[in-house]
């Protein structure tokens, strides 16, 4: 195996753990699914052992609910554990309250099966943007420590433009303003936005559809060029990407193209990267990051009401 270069910075791989056909613009086109997720799974967990890597995976709690077994397979194997939510369902369709049941559901699903609420959640579809900040409130008010859902550039379906590249504690007045949050501050949530190039012009290189699409020389000098800045990059992928078994005949072209191009090129590129780059959970950026003592300090519970509506900008 060739030596790793970039050894002082700590990047992040994640896998967010979901059935394939509950991907945003699968769900409503998918008729009679054929169910891949634990094939899937073993394929990213053989990736996984073969580089002796840890990861993050979030899991939807239905499908914590669904699989425990598998669940606490992958607990075992060393893997960190966070929360997709409860049934998959983007922060743009909810209300705060149902954002609420979503966030406590789910961790109460993960705890069932680990012993453990989890530390982390990412959000389906990265639906935590501007339009959506509310969500930080009710985060705020959970137990969960840590977010990974803003993805700090814009997309067609989502993303903050302008956003933090690094983890940084939230602010609860400016969720977006990495500078808000003054001295320690060990209590506030901390966010650990999505990997994007330190360009002038950003460019998503995060995961998904980015990842398989994005030649692995460019995705190389991309996650090089973040760790020469000491800005790590906090990868994700699903484990659906990773299967060539995966069913892409039925939805309509531009649907399918988009959730499926690239794919039998995405494990090579990743093993690569593995090979390249040092890799953990999320929570160990973090803490690389912000201390190791970042989570140590609980952060103190409210129960105002919020209101969901237009955020301020």
């Amino acid at each position: 195996m060739s030596e790793k270069r970039n050894d002082c910075v700590r990047n992040s791989i994640s896998f967010d753990l979901e059935h394939w056909h509950t991907a945003t613009l699968l769900v409503d086109e998918v008729r009679d699914p054929i169910d891949r997720i634990v094939e899937s799974t073993e394929i990213v967990l053989d990736l996984l052992d073969r580089h002796d890597v840890a990861a993050t995976f979030f899991v939807v709690g239905d499908v914590a609910d669904e699989y425990p077994w598998l669940i606490n397979r992958i607990h075992e194997l060393g893997h960190e554990i966070g929360s997709h939510g409860q049934t998959h369902r983007p922060l743009f369709d909810l209300s705060p309250s149902e954002f609420e049941r979503e966030l406590a559901e789910s961790g109460a699903a993960i705890e069932s099966v680990t012993g453990e609420f989890p530390m982390g959640v990412r959000l389906p579809n990265f639906s935590l943007t501007r339009r959506t900040q509310w969500g930080f409130e009710v985060l705020a008010r959970s137990e969960y420590r840590y977010d990974s859902s803003v993805f700090p550039v814009k997309t067609p379906m989502y993303g903050v433009p302008g956003g933090p590249l690094r983890p940084y504690r939230v602010h609860p007045g400016r969720p977006f303003d990495s500078s808000a949050a003054v001295g320690s501050q060990r209590e506030l949530l901390v966010e650990s936005p999505l990997a994007v190039t330190n360009t002038m012009l950003r460019l998503p290189i995060g995961g998904g559809f980015y990842a398989r699409v994005t030649p692995i020389r460019l995705f190389e000098w991309a996650v090089s060029r973040l760790n020469e800045s000491s800005i790590p990059a906090n990868l994700y992928f699903h484990p659906w990407e990773f299967n060539p078994s995966v069913p892409v005949s039925e939805p309509k072209f531009h649907k399918r193209a988009v959730s499926f191009a690239g794919i039998e090129r995405l494990a090579d590129k990743v093993e690569r990267l593995l090979t390249t780059f040092e890799f953990g959970p999320v929570s160990e950026l973090i803490r690389a990051e912000l201390g190791q003592d970042v989570f140590d300090e609980p952060r103190p519970r409210t129960n105002h009401e919020v209101s969901k509506g237009t955020s301020h900008h």
